[in-house]
């Protein structure tokens, strides 16, 4: 059985991560129901802290603010996803350290709980922001705005970032892109 899938039942409360990947920088964000408070973190203690929420509270909806799913093109190339990510590629600039910290991130939050249903993840797509934000009220978005962002499906021939993710995430966009260029 996989650790992680793309399939989501709406009844698990949500976590919300916004997934930075410095060595000493707070580049993370997270954010749940059950917490007051949103708060910023370094790379580390954000893989701390979902595992002890996991363990102490079960199954959440991951909601990671990071690649989960790449797309390769009939050459074996990088290629976007689909046009939802257009000049935001997931293989290019900020993509490439979402997707490393993902990988590095579902590889550690594997090893550190124990086995259980399937943890149900959603890509956060935080794109196309208009100024610089807070990790810790990115987080809070990924949670507040959930219902309403934007759903898109990776394109056909997608496939999951990491080998314990089952299906391809749906991915959701919190920011359309600006229509003015």
């Amino acid at each position: 059985m996989s650790r992680y899938t793309a399939q989501i039942n709406d009844s698990l409360p949500r976590l919300g991560i916004d997934l930075g990947y410095s060595n000493a920088q707070k580049s993370c964000g997270i954010a749940h129901g059950g917490l007051e408070t949103a708060f910023s973190c370094e790379f580390g203690a954000a893989i701390d802290y979902t595992a002890q929420l996991i363990q102490a509270h079960g199954p959440h909806i991951i909601i990671l603010e990071a690649v989960l799913s790449t797309y390769h093109n009939a050459a074996g190339n990088p290629e976007i996803r689909g046009t939802f990510e257009k000049g935001r590629g997931w293989y290019h600039g900020p993509g490439v350290t979402t997707f490393a910290a993902a990988l590095r991130f579902l590889e550690a939050l594997d090893q550190r709980i124990p086995a259980s249903a399937p943890l149900p993840l959603i890509e956060g797509f935080l794109s196309y922001k208009t100024s610089r934000t807070q990790h810790q009220d990115d987080a809070q978005r990924l949670i507040d705005e959930f219902a309403h962002a934007e759903r898109f499906h990776a394109a056909t021939g997608s496939e999951p970032i990491h080998r314990q993710i089952s299906g391809i995430p749906e991915i959701r966009r919190y920011n359309a892109p600006s229509t003015h260029n």
